[in-house]
């Protein structure tokens, strides 16, 4: 019997639970019964969340694996890797069979062989490369399911430590295991948190007999990557059993422990661990292609059937920046995060995606910020259309070099333009929650005492606000007590309602729980809202130091990168574009002189050999122009500073796009200027020294 999907169990188990469900009401047609069903799937919240929110990421993986299967291409696969593949399908969500991730890799190495071999008709031998490239989405696509787990269990280590504490403060005043499970759901809007939500449909539908069956079961996903969440899980299950209440808060506040100290080591072995990646990625992806290209423009004179300027702009601009960015991705895919990053889009003066705004209040209006970026790259290239037709020709010369520094320049400066909009005004907010963030370990501190001096919440966070001064914090606490003290709302309503909540403007995953604990806590004592905020201090405190640990130990990689993509990358690449303009034009100026010479003398002076084998080492008409050599060395230059810069925002800030955006704004600009000047003033210089020292040594030998 061939084994069941995915997709085929979870609809066996909808619908056992809701024939199970329907039974207890026994409705008397058969209308009654489907309307029993959806009253039923209506009520059912941790259903309606599951089927809503399973994890996310991989639909387009999913979609052409199906694809591949529709056309008939078939991998056959022996039992142990079936099996394996099988466990990593079920744990990401995706509703593929393991033979449709291979069939995919099939295809792309079908795919690839076709397009070298029509790029081999069309280009040469340098075409081939594509269907080497084949091999590697082989390998990529094969791999994608285990590169995926490791990125979303790297991710979600500070969720780990968010869940145990979640269910600590929860167990502290209730010792209730499938409650302090829904608690946990409650509060993590993340992967993890539909993790906890599909545990409770797992337990509802009867797919486990009891809450810790379903987490014994769970936490083995992460026995591997993260043994300290299993035992911080196994130590919360333990305390249900303690003779003593003080047994019992003893054995949670030892899970919540050992959790951070785990996640603490886990992020000292991958930041030592990361400085030999780092450098092989800088030696065999950037420093050695970069020296390489020396070679190119003279190498074409002699192997123009292999080196042509069409396999130069396929292996640099191409294929290189995608090993760079594969390798990267790789390297720092297990990277564990710090404080889960806050989604600004939800905040009421964000732009739309892609836009900015221009004007205040609210007559501001949103524009697409591709517009500007494509006017001022548009303007930068328009000198080209009189460049090439009037003054580009074989000979190199140097305002081959001059004139086509524009080429580079227009798509970096739209880039530096699209960044510099997107990431302005939404920088502006980000790092106002990250004031509020690093600050709220003391104002949390703050509420619980006053919490627990029996002042009532609503009036705790005023005399909160009044101590924090001009901070964020105050300001958030000032718009909760004006929601509550001038429109009349609870204070639940005046944190959390989605048209007027003070948490509208302070959209942090940490605040937002945080303030849900203190809202949920107070509700059953002042005591104990207290406890779980003084906890959750401690918590934010802990996650601080560790994060401050950890980047003093990257200072040295972080630092070394924004050296590599901003200054050492653009002068290396500016140099090696001026010694070949100097290369080509002492050979071409030699080349004519020669030809010259033996048109005098009709060639008796060198021999018929000699002067034919002459002339093959001068005539450059078939190397690489330069025209087309500085564009490729210079978006090549601009590619990788944006790589570099990538790499070093996912180092400092894992998972965070809108701080990458940023870093790209900040990087790009320095790296372009400093490339341009580089290859202006290496390529002026040593091309005047190369024609003044050829003519004299011509004219005085």
């Amino acid at each position: 019997m061939a084994k069941k999907t995915k997709a085929q169990i979870e609809r066996e188990l909808k619908e056992k639970y809701l024939k199970d469900r329907v039974k207890e009401k026994k409705p008397e047609t058969g209308a009654g019964i489907e309307a029993q069903k959806k009253e039923i799937i209506a009520r059912s919240r941790e259903f309606k969340i599951f089927e809503k929110e399973k994890t996310a990421g991989g639909e387009w993986f999913e979609k052409l694996a199906k694809w591949s299967r529709s056309l008939g291409i078939k991998f056959a696969l022996d039992q142990k890797t079936k099996d394996k593949l099988e466990v990593k399908i079920r744990l990401l969500g995706l509703d593929v069979e393991p033979a449709d991730i291979y069939s995919l890799g099939i295809m792309a190495i079908i795919l690839f062989l076709i397009m070298g071999v029509i790029a081999f008709l069309f280009v040469g031998p340098g075409g081939l490369l594509l269907a080497v490239a084949g091999f590697g989405a082989f390998m990529y696509i094969t791999n994608y399911p285990d590169r995926m787990l490791d990125i979303r269990r790297a991710r979600a280590s500070s969720e780990l430590i968010l869940s145990i504490l979640y269910m600590v403060i929860f167990m502290r005043t209730t010792s209730n295991l499938e409650a302090a499970v829904k608690f946990v759901a409650d509060n993590l809007e993340t992967a993890l948190g539909n993790d906890f939500k599909k545990l409770l449909w797992d337990v509802q539908s009867r797919k486990y007999a009891s809450m810790k069956e379903a987490l014994d079961s769970y936490v083995l996903n992460w026995k591997e990557t993260s043994p300290v969440f299993v035992d911080a899980v196994h130590l919360i299950e333990a305390s249900l059993y303690q003779g003593s209440e003080d047994a019992r808060i003893r054995m949670l506040n030892k899970s919540l422990d050992l959790s951070l100290e785990g996640t603490y080591e886990q992020m000292i072995r991958y930041a030592n661990a990361l400085r030999t990646p780092i450098n092989m990625l800088y030696m065999m992806g950037i420093m050695l292609p970069v020296l390489g290209l020396v070679m190119f423009p003279i190498m074409g004179a002699f192997l123009s059937d292999i080196v042509n300027p069409l396999a130069l702009i396929v292996l640099y601009d191409v294929i290189l920046p995608i090993a760079v960015f594969v390798f990267a991705k790789y390297s720092l895919a297990k990277r564990p995060a710090g404080f889960p990053i806050p989604d600004i889009s939800i905040h009421p003066d964000v732009p739309p995606k892609g836009k900015f705004f221009m004007g205040k209040g609210e007559g501001r209006k949103a524009y697409s910020a591709w517009i500007p970026a494509a006017i001022v790259a548009f303007l930068l290239l328009l000198p080209m259309f009189f460049y090439f037709p009037m003054y580009a020709s074989i000979k190199p010369q140097e305002m081959d070099i001059y004139a086509t520094l524009l080429i580079v320049a227009a798509p970096a400066a739209a880039m530096i333009i699209y960044g510099k909009l997107l990431a302005t005004s939404r920088m502006k907010i980000r790092k106002e929650l990250q004031e509020i963030e690093r600050e709220f370990a003391d104002a949390t501190f703050q509420l619980g005492n006053r919490l627990g001096e029996g002042y009532p919440l609503e009036i705790a966070l005023t005399k909160v606000a009044s101590i924090m001064g001009e901070s964020a914090t105050s300001r958030l606490f000032g718009e909760i007590s004006k929601n509550i003290n001038e429109l009349g709302m609870d204070v639940e309503s005046a944190i959390f309602d989605p048209k007027i909540g003070a948490i509208r403007f302070y959209p942090s995953a940490i605040v937002k729980s945080i303030l849900n604990v203190a809202v949920m806590s107070a509700k059953k004592s002042l005591d104990v809202a207290a406890i779980s905020l003084v906890n959750m201090s401690n918590y934010l405190r802990d996650i601080h130091r560790i994060d401050e640990k950890v980047r003093d130990i990257l200072s040295e990689t972080l630092s070394s990168m924004k050296f590599q993509s901003s200054f050492l990358a653009p002068v290396i690449s500016g140099l090696v574009v001026g010694l070949t303009a100097m290369i080509l034009i002492i050979l071409d100026i030699l080349g004519t002189q020669v030809v010259g010479m033996m048109a005098d003398e009709g060639g008796a002076a060198f021999g018929m050999g000699a002067g034919t084998w002459i002339l093959g080492i001068f005539q450059v008409s078939k190397a690489i122009p330069l025209f087309i050599f500085q564009p490729v060395v210079g978006i090549y230059v601009v590619e990788i500073i944006i790589l570099l810069s990538m790499i070093d925002g996912d180092i400092e800030l894992a998972g965070d796009p809108l701080f990458k955006f940023d870093l790209i704004s900040r990087m790009l600009p320095i790296g372009l200027i400093i490339y341009v000047i580089v290859t202006f003033a290496v390529t002026t210089v040593f091309t005047g020294i190369a024609r003044v020292a050829v003519e004299a040594g011509l004219v005085f030998g």
